[in-house]
């Protein structure tokens, strides 16, 4: 009885441990499960709330069989949760701007540890993260 429940606890445990996908697993979601083509489309990629990662990821990809051009595509715990044609504008960003994803070199996960470093030595505690990637002006991804 005491082997089973030790058992039950420790795979429970590891269960609540996991956290959520990365942006590159939300990117990756969205060349699998929607369309390959889009990843080299996207205009933004947001998540809010993360702790470290945030549970949802909403990304924005320049699609011209669109209405307006965009198209929002919703990436909960891996999988495609929305995916619709959006009129959203995108504030600071040039329509048709898209980023390069072979110049991507810092994941979320990363963005994370460098923030929780840099909170740490300047002893700023912080309980959640924001997360936004979209291009400049001149088209760099900031």
């Amino acid at each position: 009885m005491l082997k089973s429940f030790a058992a039950l606890f420790l795979s429970t445990s590891a269960v609540f441990a996991q956290t959520n996908p990365s942006a590159y697993d939300a990117l990756r979601a969205v060349g699998t499960q929607v369309n390959r083509d889009f990843v080299n489309r996207v205009v933004s990629v947001t998540g809010v709330d993360g702790n470290p990662q945030p549970s949802s990821w909403r990304i924005l990809i320049d699609d011209p069989n669109a209405r307006d051009g965009i198209r929002e595509v919703e990436v909960t715990d891996g999988r495609i949760t929305s995916n619709r044609i959006s009129r959203r504008n995108i504030a600071g960003t040039p329509r048709g701007a898209t980023i390069n994803p072979t110049r991507l070199n810092l994941d979320s996960s990363g963005a994370y540890e460098v923030a929780s470093r840099t909170a740490d030595s300047s002893h700023v505690p912080f309980a959640l993260v924001s997360y936004t990637l979209r291009t400049s002006e001149r088209g760099d991804a900031t």
